[in-house]
C-alpha cells in the first residue's frame, strides 16, 4: 500500500490580491512576464523578501518555495498562478511596499516556476544548484537544512493538490507515486523520516542512517519519476478533453455511383 503519511496540514485557500494594482492581477501573469525585466537570480530578490518580518506568519521560505513550485509544475492539471500564489503567503496580504517591489517579486516567482516547468517538459529535473546535501545524509533532516526546507515546501504543495492527484491518478501508479512522495518528503522532519523507516520495516535490516543515505541517492530520480507521472496524466487528460474534428460525409451526386456498392446510380438506389 502506498505510503501516505501527511503530517503537514493542507487546507484550501480563497485569495484576493486586493493590494495589487489591476495590471498585476495574477490571472494576467503572462503579460507581467513580457513586460517586467527579470533579475538574473530570483534568489537575490525572494530570499530576503520572504524572510522579512513584514511578511505574514506562515509565509514560505525561499527553499520551501522552490519545493512548492516543483509540486505545482508537476501537477496532473494546469494550475493557474491566481490559484497557487495565495498559499505562498498563508492566505494573507503579502505586505508589498510598492509597485516596484510587487513587479520584482512577481517576476522572480514566475521565473522560478518557469524553470521547473521547463525541466518537467524536458524530462530532465534536477535539484536547484543552491541546494547541497550534507554528510551524513541524516544531517539534512529538518527545517534547518536547505533540502529540509525544499522537502517541506514540496510536501506542502503535494498536500494542497492531493484531491486533484486522487481524482486523476490511475490505481496502478499509486505505489510508484507513494515511493516518490516518501523519497521527496523524507527530509522535511525527523518524525516523518522515522515513520517511513518503521513502516517500511527497514529498522529490521539496516541502521536509520543507512536507510536515509540510500534514500538521498534516489532523490533526483524520484523527482523525475514524480514529474513524469504528473506530466503523463496531464497529457492523457488533455488529449481526452480535446475537441475532435467534425468529419462531414462527402456529398454524393444524384447520378454518381451509389456509396452502398450496388452499382446503380445513387438516384435509383439509396436516394429513393
Amino acid at each position: 500500500m502506498a505510503i501516505r503519511l501527511f503530517y503537514l496540514k493542507a487546507i484550501s485557500w480563497k485569495f484576493s490580491l486586493r493590494n495589487l494594482p489591476n495590471h498585476l492581477n495574477t490571472s494576467r501573469a503572462s503579460k507581467i512576464r513580457q513586460s517586467v525585466k527579470v533579475k538574473p537570480d530570483p534568489q537575490q530578490t525572494l530570499e530576503p523578501f520572504l524572510a522579512s518580518s513584514d511578511r505574514p506568519e506562515g509565509t514560505l521560505s525561499y527553499h520551501e518555495l522552490q519545493g512548492y513550485l516543483f509540486a505545482i509544475a508537476c501537477a496532473p492539471e494546469m494550475i493557474m498562478p491566481s490559484e497557487w500564489l495565495p498559499p505562498i503567503f498563508n492566505d494573507s496580504e503579502a505586505g508589498l511596499a510598492d509597485l516596484a517591489e510587487a513587479e520584482a517579486v512577481m517576476a522572480s516567482i514566475m521565473s522560478l516556476y518557469n524553470d521547473f516547468n521547463r525541466m518537467v517538459l524536458e524530462r530532465n529535473v534536477k535539484l536547484p544548484s543552491d541546494i547541497k546535501l550534507k554528510e551524513p545524509s541524516s544531517a539534512n533532516i529538518g527545517p534547518e537544512s536547505a533540502i529540509g526546507k525544499w522537502s517541506r515546501g514540496f510536501f506542502f504543495g503535494h498536500s494542497w493538490l492531493e484531491e486533484l492527484w486522487h481524482e486523476t491518478l490511475p490505481e496502478e501508479l499509486d505505489n510508484e507515486l507513494g515511493a516518490c512522495l516518501m523519497t521527496l518528503s523524507i527530509f522535511s522532519e525527523r518524525k516523518l523520516a522515522n515513520a517511513y523507516y518503521q513502516e517500511l520495516g527497514a529498522m529490521e535490516v539496516e541502521p536509520f542512517e543507512d536507510f536515509v543515505d540510500k534514500t538521498a541517492k534516489l532523490f533526483e530520480s524520484a523527482m523525475n519519476s514524480y514529474a513524469h507521472i504528473g506530466r503523463c496524466i496531464y497529457e492523457v487528460v488533455l488529449e481526452r478533453n480535446s475537441p475532435r474534428p467534425v468529419v462531414h460525409p462527402e456529398k454524393v451526386g444524384r447520378n454518381s455511383p451509389c456509396p452502398c456498392g450496388s452499382g446503380k446510380k445513387y438516384k435509383h438506389c439509396c436516394l429513393q
